[in-house]
């Protein structure tokens, strides 16, 4: 996806930070309105054998290339068999590999927007591995 207006329908803080300061941003957290935050990241792509499938229950995933390119693995939770019990404390949970999933090949301004029930596997190279950097929005599901 590349309109933004999802984002801002979404966590407009979240949209604020892309448009004004995602460029100049260095590799970090940012909090953001709402108890949202932003996670500015950078590092080489992985073989998908070296990924791992996750899912989370308190936040929803946008996740944004901001340079590089990456491939990003999506199925949905209920196909999926459990390999890391849920840590509340991470807010994560790992799950074993499945090729029953649809691959969504993202370059810079290219974003996912990752529910609860989307198990996915980022960071996967390509072809080869490069270089990404990207944000990662983290916004609190609404109960």
């Amino acid at each position: 996806m590349k309109d933004l207006n999802k984002i801002k329908e979404l966590c407009p803080s979240a949209y604020d930070f892309i448009v004004n300061k995602a460029d100049v941003a260095a590799v970090g957290k940012y909090e953001l309105e709402g108890g949202a935050y932003v996670s500015v990241q950078e590092y080489t792509t992985k073989a998908r054998s070296e990924a791992k499938y996750e899912a989370h229950k308190k936040f929803i995933d946008i996740q944004l290339i901001l340079s590089g390119r990456e491939l990003i693995a999506v199925t949905p939770i209920e196909k999926m068999e459990i390999k890391d019990e849920y840590n509340e404390a991470k807010d994560v949970m790992f799950f074993q590999h499945n090729d029953e999933c649809t691959d969504y090949v993202l370059e810079a301004g290219d974003f996912l927007i990752l529910y609860p029930q989307d198990v996915h596997m980022p960071g996967v190279c390509v072809n080869e591995r490069s270089l990404v950097r990207k944000i990662v929005v983290k916004v609190p599901v609404k109960e």
